[in-house]
């Protein structure tokens, strides 16, 4: 385990950050946690004073990532397979011989990804396919033909039947949702979430499968503090906004549309499920004048945002934890060293279980392992 320790904290620079010496029983690293575990093995192997053992890091202390999300420039919808999946397609692709950095590799290890977002500022956000009531309003709502085939027939999922149409039935599916959109007035509900949609992603990213998709996608509006999940095999991306998006560790991720990289529609045939999982809303529990709790998918994982003024607060940091300021500048103090955490930056926490005190203004998430 990380012991305890006394010793001037004279900063001292590693390959990927800043390492700051607590007056107390941790380290603060100001560095990107995408960089675990080299980063922590150049930390023991540099500091070999503070840890008792070779076992003294597992090999992912913290089980997650978490960043700051912008969707000013959306994302590429992506869709994360499911456990099951996820093992047949790595142990596929490593009997073919696919190197890991390889573009058309799909699989990189054999696990699921949930991920979880709480909104910093309003979010637009597309998360698994509409149901057929919806469907059938927005086709309706716009006149899609295209659309409107496919839920008087219903012989497929939208999602699937727009992954397998061909080039030249893209394009008319495209040039028949710019006409309707461009035609549209006065929209309401589900229809007028299509539109706004429509009209941003057509700008950036134009002739794009993906837009086909967003008009089949559930349109998921979150006001700041509010949160939901994402889980594996549900297509989903960011229109606007930002957030703060917390995601298992693992690194299969499949591209579905709005994205000029490789898309293997073979494979997402097999990934996209006729009924996809459903994301869902998560509550945020106050924990006192300024905390709040959003549970994640283990019980020993801990997601708690503070929104903080300039009057100093204490925060409980736990083992290994993650600070990222979302919004503004903060300082974090452990012991006797305080570290400024700038906005959209991170400061791992490594050691035993303690109160920090924070002050701001800003808006502090922190993600801990119990």
């Amino acid at each position: 385990m990380l012991t305890p320790h006394l010793y001037d904290p004279v900063p001292t620079v590693s390959q990927r950050g800043t390492l700051t010496a607590a007056r107390g029983p941790g380290l603060l690293i100001d560095w990107d946690p995408a960089d675990i575990p080299d980063a922590l093995d150049r930390l023991a192997e540099q500091h070999p004073e503070h840890f008792t053992g070779p076992d003294a890091l597992p090999q992912h202390p913290v089980p997650f990532r978490m960043r700051l999300l912008d969707a000013g420039a959306p994302p590429p919808i992506l869709i994360h397979p499911s456990v099951e999946q996820a093992q047949a397609g790595f142990i596929r692709e490593q009997a073919r011989g696919v190197p890991m950095g390889a573009g058309n590799r799909n699989y990189k290890d054999c696990h699921a990804k949930v991920e979880v977002a709480v909104a910093v500022s309003p979010v637009s956000v597309l998360s698994g396919e509409r149901n057929p009531a919806t469907l059938r309003e927005v086709a309706e709502g716009l006149d899609l033909p295209w659309l409107r085939s496919f839920v008087t027939f219903q012989h497929e999922s939208p999602s699937h039947a727009v992954l397998r149409m061909t080039r030249d039935e893209q394009q008319r599916a495209l040039r028949e949702t710019n006409f309707a959109v461009d035609r549209a007035t006065n929209p309401t509900g589900a229809v007028a979430d299509t539109v706004a949609t429509v009209r941003r992603l057509r700008e950036l990213f134009p002739g794009d499968r993906g837009i086909l998709y967003a008009v089949c996608m559930n349109h998921i509006h979150l006001e700041p503090g509010q949160a939901m999940v994402t889980p594996a095999g549900c297509l989903h991306t960011y229109v606007s906004g930002q957030a703060v998006v917390l995601m298992s560790i693992s690194e299969n991720s499949l591209r579905v549309g709005l994205t000029r990289d490789y898309v293997d529609t073979g494979e997402l045939q097999q990934v996209l499920r006729e009924d996809q999982p459903t994301p869902a809303p998560l509550p945020v529990i106050p924990v006192d004048g300024f905390q709040d709790r959003i549970p994640l998918w283990s019980e020993d994982l801990h997601l708690g945002r503070a929104v903080l003024d300039d009057t100093e607060e204490t925060v409980q940091l736990g083992r290994f934890a993650i600070v990222l300021s979302a919004k503004g500048r903060a300082e974090i103090t452990v012991g006797g060293t305080t570290t400024p955490v700038s906005e959209g930056c991170r400061v791992l926490y490594l050691g035993d279980p303690v109160q920090a005190r924070v002050r701001g203004p800003a808006q502090l998430f922190i993600a801990t392992r119990r």
